[in-house]
């Protein structure tokens, strides 16, 4: 497989940029740093997947840290917007990691 050229992989390094940065965008209503490192995470297991496009084991990591994104409002008490925008980026996240996953096998 051909590195930096997986769509899956792009859009959830975007995407979790994106949920990195909300902050800046959306009014939290509780605490947005273990959001944030959640998503800087991401970021940087998407630009690993990248790199490395025949590895299950970083897809699983993006899968989990997908999940731990969508609980992520319940555990800092982020509520609104904030946390549906949250919630909506990570099951998007989540999807395509697990398209990707499926692709490797």
């Amino acid at each position: 497989m051909d590195k930096f050229k997986r769509a899956q992989d792009w859009v959830i390094a975007v995407l979790g940029l994106y949920a990195a940065l909300s902050p800046l965008f959306y009014t939290y209503s509780g605490s947005s740093v273990f959001s944030v490192i959640v998503a800087i995470a991401i970021v940087v297991c998407a630009i690993i997947a990248l790199s490395a496009p025949g590895s299950k084991p970083i897809q699983w990591v993006l899968i989990v840290a997908s999940v731990l994104l969508f609980i992520v409002p319940w555990i800092s008490s982020i509520a609104g917007w904030a946390a549906w925008n949250l919630r909506i980026v990570s099951i998007i996240m989540i999807i395509l990691a697990s398209t990707s996953l499926k692709k490797i096998e």
